[in-house]
């Protein structure tokens, strides 16, 4: 019989229950826990997590009311999946490989923006590279996504390693930083202001600069619905740089313009989940309901919680694929199961 600690641990109900071998028990939906002196593991379809203590942030992760209920094993594989990848960028961070490190923990918080572990080892890895006052940031949205990281000497290091090196940015940097400190509390107007002071001498930037305030101008003027300077940004840093942000932002304010979209805004790939669900539904608006339906399926191949983003997203499916005349019955089931 598999003891009791493991039958409770992830709160899944008996009538799951395939299988059951002293320290272990297999699941209907192909998981297996194994447990061995206080420690446990999972592994689903032969893919395993390193043994961890009862108390590891990822057993919440997958305990049964938190997980879609409609593709248990998916979902259950994915979160596995990147915990190995947290794991593996912990073991950079160990080595002091932090370019390689941060690799990994974006990774981790491209799935969930609010990893809270994979957002404190980011500031650490940050703070490695000396990048103070990014490590800051990190650090703080690890403490709001999760309070009990709290971690007083480190964040007193922080600050006082931080001040300093703010102290010491060039004038442009501070425009930038300034900026990005409005942007925060959102004063977009002043924001704008200070990225025009971090503007004035374009000519002395690398390109990787130049674009980057390009883009958070544009950002922040898109924000105030000044729709045209905005596109005029982002047509900059595309010109300068092309990347997929100003490409999916110059099709949000073509959008927003009422000007026909192009295939750059479709195709862009390194953007955020949320930033991919906004791109379904202009799709969907657009009334080009196969490009919205593709990029829905292309964000729930990685998203599997059942939340709000995951609620919008099948309904913007359902919505396109009734356009299109399609069966929705499959779907709608699933959205009735949220």
């Amino acid at each position: 019989m598999a003891n009791i600690y493991s039958m409770n641990l992830l709160n899944i109900p008996e009538s799951y229950v395939a299988s059951r071998s002293g320290d272990e028990i297999t699941y209907n939906f192909n998981l297996t826990i194994f447990t061995l002196d206080g420690k446990v593991k999972f592994d689903i379809n032969g893919r395993a997590t390193s043994w961890m203590y009862s108390n590891d942030g990822f057993i919440e992760r997958i305990l049964f009311e938190n997980l879609n209920r409609c593709f248990l094993a998916e979902h259950i594989l994915k979160e596995i999946e990147i915990r190995n990848i947290l794991d593996e960028g912990r073991k950079y961070l160990d080595l002091e490989k932090y370019a390689k490190a941060i690799e990994c923990f974006d990774e981790v918080i491209y799935y969930d923006k609010d990893y809270s572990e994979a957002l404190l080892f980011k500031s650490h890895a940050l703070f490695g590279q000396g990048h103070f006052v990014k490590a800051l940031r990190h650090y703080k949205r690890a403490l709001k996504a999760n309070p009990n990281l709290k971690d007083i000497e480190y964040h007193r290091l922080l600050l006082a390693k931080s001040s300093e090196e703010r102290d010491n940015f060039p004038k442009i940097k501070r425009f930038i930083f300034t900026g990005d400190e409005l942007f925060s509390r959102g004063d977009f107007e002043k924001a704008v202001e200070s990225y025009d002071k971090a503007l004035a001498n374009p000519s002395k930037f690398k390109s990787k600069i130049l674009y980057n305030i390009l883009n958070k101008k544009g950002t922040a003027l898109f924000k105030l619905q000044r729709f045209d300077g905005a596109l005029e940004c982002f047509n900059e840093s595309l010109n300068v740089n092309p990347r997929d942000y100003a490409y999916f932002m110059r099709g949000f304010c073509m959008h927003s313009l009422g000007m026909a979209l192009d295939d750059s805004f479709i195709n862009a790939r390194n953007i955020t989940k949320d930033q991919q669900l906004y791109r379904a539904l202009i799709l969907n608006e657009a009334k080009r309901h196969e490009d919205a339906i593709r990029c829905v399926d292309d964000l729930l191949s990685v998203h599997f919680v059942a939340d709000k983003m995951y609620f919008i997203a099948l309904s913007c499916k359902i919505s396109s694929m009734e356009s299109l005349g399609m069966d929705v019955h499959y779907e709608k089931c699933l959205l009735d199961r949220i």
